[in-house]
């Protein structure tokens, strides 16, 4: 068993019902909402429950999650949480920071309910203001739902947390976006709950679904055009936009150690038809360690511990620097975290392998 996949505890997250949004940044791309059933969900921690390796050891604890997406897009979303909560080992279940944007802004009795649950912030995110945060999530009524929810979560005594994807679209209307936080008084009504408003500017990672929206990140000159005010307000400022992916090419073009993507929380993700993927980077052909119906629990998790995946076995083998000759541009400006380069490096060499043309 390799080290670095300690079986002391594994979260396993189900999209049973799916999610509201197709988000243009989200990494796990659009796969199809389905619809598993309460029966499948506890088939799928027997499972994991009753998984033995080679040496009769199983996984010391488990966190079962009724979502893998938006949380609580299930209408029993209560029952649901009851049952992760009785699947799971103790306290592996948990909230996080994020709940359900679109149930927020349908269901009056929500927030109040998370507001039992723990989490005393949750996260909102737009791509602008109005047209660009529905065409960003992919939603007619994302924005009017953000605003909504927003309302919620601070009568409910959660504060919102707005983070906010600046691509190219956006860039003109990035002052009045400031001014509607100022005439929201967030910064003032978070502070009467005992909270702090927090906003911060998001940086993209180009797989999944961002794969495609790379087309209007921002380059270089554009850092000129975001507002003073906001960059101010900005939790990390302008830091998660990155750099020129010039600058960074002269220093990944030098590094020959692989990538080496890993996640501290050992989780697993199973889509509407029961693949299963590592959840350490985009769910992709080239990541999918097999399906629990047809390959089951077994070969799944052998997969998962000796990395057999095409993307698992690059991500531990392959040089950096191979991969920035690859698909690097040593005279781009577009601005991105040296991780995210890496990712979009990842996901051009995966399309390569899977058409062939590695």
């Amino acid at each position: 068993m390799n080290e670095h996949k300690n079986m002391d505890y594994l979260n396993v997250m189900v999209d049973l019902a799916g999610c509201p949004n197709r988000c243009r940044h989200c990494w796990l791309g659009s796969h199809k909402n389905g619809n598993i059933s309460v029966d499948d969900f506890r088939e799928i921690s027997d499972q994991f429950k009753n998984w033995r390796d080679e040496n009769g050891n199983g996984i010391s604890e488990l966190g079962f999650f009724s979502w893998w997406r938006e949380p609580d897009f299930c209408d029993d979303y209560r029952e649901l949480w009851a049952l992760e909560q009785e699947l799971s080992s103790p306290g592996r279940a948990q909230r996080f920071e994020l709940l359900s944007i679109w149930r927020m802004a349908r269901d009056e009795s929500y927030a109040k309910w998370a507001a039992t649950l723990g989490p005393k912030v949750c996260q909102i995110t737009f791509f602008g203001m109005e047209g660009n945060t529905d065409w960003g999530t992919r939603r007619t009524g994302a924005s009017r739902d953000n605003l909504l929810a927003t309302e919620q979560l601070l009568a409910a005594g959660i504060a919102p947390r707005w983070q906010l994807f600046i691509t190219k679209k956006c860039l003109n209307e990035l002052n009045e976006f400031v001014k509607l936080i100022s005439h929201l008084k967030l910064v003032e009504r978070c502070l009467l709950i005992g909270q702090k408003f927090d906003f911060f500017i998001g940086g993209m990672s180009p797989e999944g679904n961002g794969y495609e929206l790379d087309r209007e990140r921002l380059e270089l000159d554009d850092l000129a055009l975001i507002p003073e005010a906001m960059t101010r307000l900005s939790r990390n400022g302008l830091y998660l936009l990155g750099k020129p992916e010039s600058e960074l090419y002269v220093e990944l073009v030098k590094t020959d150690s692989p990538p080496n993507i890993d996640t501290n929380v050992k989780s697993l993700v199973v889509n509407a038809d029961f693949d299963v993927y590592p959840n350490v980077a985009e769910p992709t052909k080239w990541w999918r360690l097999g399906n629990l119906k047809r390959d089951g629990v077994d070969t799944i998790m052998k997969a998962y511990r000796d990395e057999t995946t095409p993307g698992m076995r690059a991500n531990r083998s392959m040089p950096i620097s191979e991969l920035t000759r690859r698909y690097g541009d040593p005279y781009s400006r577009k601005l991105y975290q040296k991780s995210d380069l890496i990712c979009r490096f990842m996901h051009q060499w995966g399309v390569d392998y899977m058409e062939g043309n590695e």
